[in-house]
């Protein structure tokens, strides 16, 4: 596999999403969003009759704000990835691509690549905005916020691999619904996991003289991507992380991504270029 042959495949996916609407209709929501959460840090609350300052707040909301975009990252990446293979094949660049000596295996890494940085990079500005905004409106640094980040540019690796993998055996809409069922099934069993660690569930666990909770095998090999997404807030808050079944978060993810992209290029293997 030529690298340079990769490299210019993502660099023109890269300038391909960019002419697309959908993009710059997620990057209009997404500095929206940004836009919103502004008057967080400057709020002025109460709680317990006691008066919150600026840097509790700011921590908060920067907190609720890194899960949003985490999640968001996701959905980014599942909606710019769904329609390459076809938009390529309508306007004819598939052929105009795999009929210069290039491999398929550089193609879709180019495919993949593209998408990934495209998306990641929406998701790491919102991440750096919210960090500026924080250092600015109250003063107050996140240590380890940035880093965490980094760990969210895998689950949208994964996002952007496997809806590209369903969009070569499944209508688009459906590729791309399949590809946040996933991650849907994923945010919804891994916060049961991580709220039943909880000192609150814990202690009405042994009042009812019950040990933990079991977790069914299917859960534990389901791809933790939101699992991850506490990973990564739990170094930012220099919390414990609790682990559901053996392996960690980080390599469950590396794990599915890689076995994703060798189903990808094997059924691309398949495909019948027009």
């Amino acid at each position: 596999m030529r690298i340079k042959n990769v490299i210019r495949i993502a660099a023109f996916t890269v300038r391909d999403e960019l002419h697309s609407r959908s993009f710059f209709l997620l990057a209009a929501l997404s500095v929206l969003f940004v836009l919103m959460i502004r008057g967080c840090f400057n709020a002025d609350m109460v709680v317990n009759d006691q008066r919150l300052d600026s840097l509790t707040i700011g921590w908060t909301a920067s907190m609720a704000a890194f899960h949003a975009i985490s999640a968001a990252g996701v959905l980014i990446g599942i909606l710019l990835g769904m329609r390459v293979f076809h938009r390529d094949n309508d306007n004819g660049m598939t052929v105009t691509i795999l009929s210069k000596p290039i491999r398929r295996i550089e193609y879709i890494s180019g495919k993949v690549i593209g998408v990934w940085i495209l998306s990641y990079a929406l998701v790491f500005l919102l991440h750096l905005t919210v960090y500026l905004i924080m250092i600015f409106k109250t003063g107050g640094r996140i240590s380890w916020f940035i880093p965490a980040s980094f760990l969210i540019s895998l689950n949208v690796l994964f996002s952007v691999i496997s809806v590209l993998l369903f969009s070569l055996i499944m209508p688009d809409i459906i590729a791309a619904l399949s590809a946040m069922a996933i991650a849907a099934v994923s945010y919804i069993s891994d916060s049961i996991f991580a709220v039943s660690r909880t000192e609150l569930v814990k202690s009405f666990m042994e009042q009812i003289q019950q040990n933990e909770l079991s977790v069914a095998l299917w859960r534990i090999i389901w791809p933790k991507i939101a699992s991850l997404q506490f990973f990564a807030t739990s170094l930012i808050k220099d919390e414990n992380f609790f682990v559901m079944g053996p392996l960690h978060p980080v390599f469950n993810i590396l794990i599915f991504c890689v076995v994703a992209f060798f189903l990808l290029y094997w059924r691309y293997t398949k495909e019948e270029i027009r």
